[in-house]
């Protein structure tokens, strides 16, 4: 009898030990939400983070080495780094290029050698293709909009200047140049700043949002403020599409970073720039999460720059932040600080 209760209580031990490591690995597994944010490390490096707990899952640089790395993204599923860069090979035009996201791997350009692009991009979130601000080489033309996919197929030009576009007030203006064009959640429109000249002197000059198909056609606006001489920037989405968050600046203001809101279907604004402020430091790069109520944005702080993530919340169509922005990076334990984040979808922890 003391036998057979000596070996009960050793099989309960056992079974104990086990259940306790395994609840230990589970405490010890990081927690995903299907998402990473890329980011631009200062030393051209690519640093992936996991938006839950801040951990720096990779760390790279791309390779062969490129000079100048600027509008950085993360592609579709984070598997690539999409971003701009001198070519030496073609008298230092900017040229869009592709790297393995993890490793930095298998640097290439993926537009052609007679297109200069320009440092606003954006990837959609339903596929892989990229949305970028270019220019025929050697032609005196205003920057227009392209897609092209990840791999270097299928480039579309989307817009030209002079095309006519309607205004919000009824009247007509023609198209001068665009900039941060950005895909809709669903990949369906892409939104972007444009740069108008009124119909039909073509002398009031503003900024206007339009939102357009993926193909180019059915262009409209969907903000503009008329009468005012406004700079529009790092226009990026919500994750239901109903919203547009943009950075306002005008003279007046000592080119002061406003942070908006815009809904898209009632045209109402609301300034949530208080919310994002820490300590008056002005929101750099905005990205919205593509599975959730937040967003990240870098901050300039002591020389550096780290990410924060912020929460909103949206009550009877409009957008607000909700508490305070947390702190995600920690730039003087990782030894580099943190520039452009880009948020993207990501499935490969499964």
């Amino acid at each position: 009898m003391k036998k057979s209760n000596y070996l009960f209580m050793l099989l309960l031990f056992v079974f104990g030990l086990l259940g306790c490591q395994k609840e230990d690995d589970n405490d010890n597994n990081p927690e995903y939400d299907n998402s990473l944010i890329l980011s631009r490390g200062s030393g051209a490096k690519l640093v992936l983070t996991n938006p839950v707990d801040g951990k720096d899952l990779y760390v790279s640089v791309p390779s062969p080495s490129v000079d100048d790395v600027k509008g950085l993204k993360a592609g579709y599923m984070c598997k690539n780094a999409v971003f701009t860069a001198k070519n030496m090979l073609r008298d230092y035009t900017m040229t869009l290029y592709t790297c393995d996201a993890k490793t930095g791997a298998g640097t290439r350009a993926i537009t052609p050698d007679n297109l200069y692009v320009y440092e606003e991009i954006s990837v959609s979130p339903a596929g892989p293709k990229v949305v970028f601000v270019g220019k025929p080489k050697d032609v005196s033309e205003y920057q227009s909009i392209y897609t092209i996919n990840e791999d270097g197929s299928g480039l579309l030009h989307l817009s030209e200047s002079g095309e006519s576009v309607p205004g919000m007030d009824g009247g007509s203006y023609q198209l001068q140049t665009t900039a941060f064009p950005v895909f809709s959640p669903d990949g369906s429109k892409i939104a972007f700043n444009a740069s108008v000249l009124s119909l039909p002197n073509l002398w009031d000059y503003y900024e206007f949002i339009l939102t357009m198909n993926t193909d180019g056609s059915n262009k409209k606006t969907i903000y503009s403020e008329p009468g005012q001489h406004i700079e529009i920037y790092d226009l990026c989405w919500t994750q239901d599409g109903n919203f547009l968050l943009f950075v306002r600046m005008v003279p007046d203001d000592g080119f002061h970073r406003r942070v908006k809101a815009l809904n898209i279907s009632s045209g109402k604004v609301t300034d949530i720039t208080a919310a994002l402020e820490l300590n008056g430091d002005q929101v750099y790069h905005i990205s919205t999460s593509p599975n959730s109520n937040r967003l990240v944005f870098n901050q300039h702080l002591g020389g550096g720059s780290d990410l924060f993530i912020a929460e909103y919340e949206i009550h009877d169509d409009v957008l607000t932040i909700k508490g305070s922005p947390v702190k995600l990076t920690d730039r003087e334990a990782a030894g580099y600080s943190y520039y452009t984040p880009s948020w993207q979808l990501w499935d490969e922890h499964e």
